[in-house]
């Protein structure tokens, strides 16, 4: 479930993330496990890696298509919508390798594009759209599209009152794309689909800074998505991917680059493969600059972007020259091994080849990025079902159980006495 890295400020030096402090008392700070109760613990009892990169150093439109397309934003490095105003891409994506495959497979939303939640009324027309970065691609629009005409839906689409739209804004086949609300229920009944993605709650609990909303929103979605799926019974054989989408910021001890990935890492860990393998061009297509100026399909770099001359990384290796940063992630499931930490480098797009291997088959792969991914193995043992019964993880923690209430960024300054907001 990919969400963003960077944090907002916790009061009493509880934070992580940039954060405003003039004084120069302060560069960076973290959550601890009193904080973060639940990730610690979650990621303590199952796995996670310390090698797991974004596929590119952006944010998260790019990586959210790379992610879906086995590696490829066909040449963009900033948001195809907000940023560029192109059309819909026309790229394929491992929805469409599913359904070529007849594999089951489902969206779930959080929010709409008026920043409610999914399934709750957010006035009427186009703020009850379901926002999920689908919408980016064209081969989605037959799953959902915008209908302010009102006229008859069109394929396997319903009119969008089946989510709570009475406006009926809009058509939307629930088998494909559904309110996060479904997801409990199909968890209840033991029909989730093969292959289930969950979008961001952005702007509610996605723990963006900026949001005015407390990363503890952001963990309390978590333990409830988690736990229901650990409480269902689907649980004895599926496997849930927690990630963010993209990093926070270029201050990782781990440089995203070829040939240098472990120029700082420590000696006792023990030999630790390079990135150069992961980090291979997804195509023949690189980051450019639009000859005109104005971002097309296939070129969006400004003049001052790195990779905007020759002589540039980006310019002469492409997508290779380096990935996105680490970032956190957990691996949980029944046959998650113990306690465990894998070092072997891989990206996002490492799921999307579990998927291909697990559904589709073992020489599928959508890029050469998702085909040179590790398969993930390593995380469990199959034999033992190290989680048949699962742990009990801890309630996360509240504002109330903390006893104060977490600083939000619009409220944080420079000179905050620790504690206040």
């Amino acid at each position: 479930m990919p969400r963003d890295l960077q944090k907002s400020c916790a009061a009493s030096g509880k934070c992580s993330g940039n954060f405003t402090d003039l004084t120069g008392k302060r560069a960076m700070g973290y959550y601890d496990q009193d904080f973060l109760n639940y990730y610690y613990y979650m990621a303590s009892q199952f796995a996670v890696s310390d090698r797991w990169f974004s596929p590119v150093s952006s944010k998260s439109a790019p990586n959210r298509i790379a992610t879906d397309t086995g590696g490829t934003t066909q040449g963009l490095v900033f948001d195809p919508g907000s940023d560029d105003h192109v059309t819909p891409l026309n790229i394929p994506t491992i929805f469409q390798k599913l359904d070529t495959a007849r594999v089951p497979w489902k969206v779930y939303y959080v929010v709409t594009n008026g920043f409610c939640l999914a399934g709750n009324p957010c006035g009427t027309g186009s703020g009850n759209y379901p926002a999920t970065y689908l919408n980016y691609f064209s081969y989605f629009h037959k799953y959902l599209y915008q209908n302010p005409s009102r006229a008859a839906c069109t394929g396997t689409t319903k009119p969008s009152s089946t989510v709570g739209d009475t406006s009926n804004f809009f058509c939307i086949d629930t088998n494909h794309l559904a309110p996060l609300s479904m997801y409990f229920t199909d968890l209840s009944k033991g029909t989730l689909p093969s292959f289930s993605f969950i979008e961001a709650g952005a702007g509610i609990n996605d723990e963006h800074p900026g949001s005015g909303t407390s990363v503890l929103a952001g963990q309390s979605q978590v333990a409830k998505i988690v736990n229901a799926l650990i409480s269902s019974p689907e649980w004895k054989d599926s496997v849930f991917f927690f990630s963010y989408d993209e990093g926070g910021g270029p201050y990782d001890h781990v440089p995203p680059v070829p040939g240098h990935s472990n120029d700082k890492t420590n000696a006792s860990l023990g030999t630790i493969a390079d990135i150069s393998t992961i980090a291979v061009n997804p195509d023949s297509l690189k980051p450019c600059v639009p000859s005109n100026g104005t971002a097309t399909l296939h070129c969006d770099l400004k003049s001052s972007s790195p990779g905007a001359h020759s002589g540039d990384a980006a310019a002469v290796k492409g997508f290779a020259a380096q990935l996105g940063f680490r970032v956190p992630n957990m691996v949980i499931s029944p046959f998650t091994r113990r306690h465990y930490v894998s070092h072997v480098p891989m990206d996002h797009t490492a799921v999307i080849k579990f998927v291909e291997n697990r559904f589709i088959g073992g020489s599928t792969h959508l890029t050469a990025r998702d085909a040179a991914q590790p398969k993930l193995l390593n995380f469990f043992d199959f034999n033992n079902v190290p989680w048949a019964t699962p742990p009990t993880p801890p309630a996360p923690v509240t504002a109330s159980s903390l006893g104060y209430n977490p600083c939000s960024p619009t409220n944080l300054g420079p000179n905050l006495p620790s504690g206040e907001c």
